[in-house]
């Protein structure tokens, strides 16, 4: 179900039209059906273990999936949303509302903001200090991190689920198997609201599979040409940080 916005144009949502059939396809496949039940096996072995934990939420594709899955396993997990609302795409509050009204999960939102920001938002080496504070902070409030990393994201993933596997210390991660593509075809599936910046693609120009939705203007994550399409999409947002900062 993607969720409508002012920012599409009659191109992208002939595109998205082309590519959801992908995704219908592919939701037809054992391998998916395999990899979905894995996962949920993952995820049961998870709860069983009586570990304290809470699922992260972005309302990108990852997390909604994830949440998903939790909540029709009749969970009791704590599921939290760290908002930054100054750089926030509009999006996130529309897929939340349709989410909240079909999924009766324990939530909290947690607002932070960057556009007024000082020293101690980052370290010297330009990380984000404040975000890493804030997840050590929720750890010691409702222990393990549940996130929806997956293996086939980026090599820095890859890595780390070869050397942890599903869980570390701090983090549980489920989608070791599950692929960039089944999330696509588990949200077609169960008609999950979908973030319109997934079919911002500029034509063809954007992959569908390497957009994302985390904070406009952000300083990580900008590879990939995310900057670029930034500029294209949400060119009035980076104009109303920009004279903030």
């Amino acid at each position: 179900m993607l969720i409508k916005s002012d920012r599409l144009n009659d191109n992208d949502l002939k595109l998205w039209n082309d590519l959801e059939e992908i995704d219908a396809h592919h939701l037809e496949t054992d391998g998916y059906q395999k990899r979905k039940a894995l996962t949920i096996d993952f995820i049961k072995d998870f709860i069983a273990s009586d570990k304290k934990y809470y699922c992260g939420i972005s309302w990108g594709k990852d997390s909604i999936v994830l949440a998903d899955m939790f909540s029709r396993l009749n969970a009791d997990a704590k599921f939290v949303y760290f908002r930054n609302v100054a750089r926030e795409p509009e999006g996130h509050q529309d897929v939340k509302k349709i989410f909240l009204n079909t999924h009766d999960i324990n939530y909290e939102e947690v607002s932070y903001d960057y556009s007024n920001y000082d020293s101690s938002y980052f370290d010297t080496k330009g990380r984000p200090a404040k975000w890493q504070n804030l997840l050590k902070e929720y750890k010691r409030k409702y222990g393990c991190h549940v996130t929806g990393l997956r293996y086939d994201e980026s090599s820095k993933r890859k890595m780390r689920f070869n050397v942890f596997g599903l869980e570390t210390e701090y983090s549980f991660a489920p989608f070791r198997y599950f692929n960039v593509h089944d999330i696509f075809a588990y949200m077609l599936e169960y008609n999950l609201p979908i973030h319109p910046n997934y079919a911002m693609l500029g034509g063809g120009r954007w992959d569908k599979y390497r957009i994302r939705v985390a904070a406009i203007g952000n300083k990580e994550g900008n590879g990939m040409g995310r900057t670029e399409w930034e500029k294209e999409y949400y060119q009035d947002i980076l104009n109303r940080i920009n004279k903030k900062n």
